[in-house]
């Protein structure tokens, strides 16, 4: 599982919101969102804004380094 979705979904569950939920805040189905989840469909940068939302974070919250980061560690690599 994608590190992004990997935090999404932990963070959904820790704070007790269901994936209909979210689904319907974005305007979709929860099929939607497991295909999503389970890697069958690409997590979209349009889809991440009302995700986050719907979990009430911003978006750059699940993002765990910055861009910065990971490409110094990729150079000293």
């Amino acid at each position: 599982m994608n590190r992004v979705i990997q935090i999404i979904e932990e963070t959904r569950s820790n704070k007790g919101i269901t994936k209909t939920h979210v689904a319907k805040k974005c305007g979709h189905t929860v099929t939607w969102y497991n295909d999503i989840i389970k890697g069958r469909r690409r997590l979209r940068v349009d889809d991440l804004f009302p995700i986050a939302d719907a979990v009430g974070e911003k978006p750059e919250y699940f993002f765990t380094k910055k861009l910065s980061d990971t490409l110094n560690s990729e150079k000293s690599a």
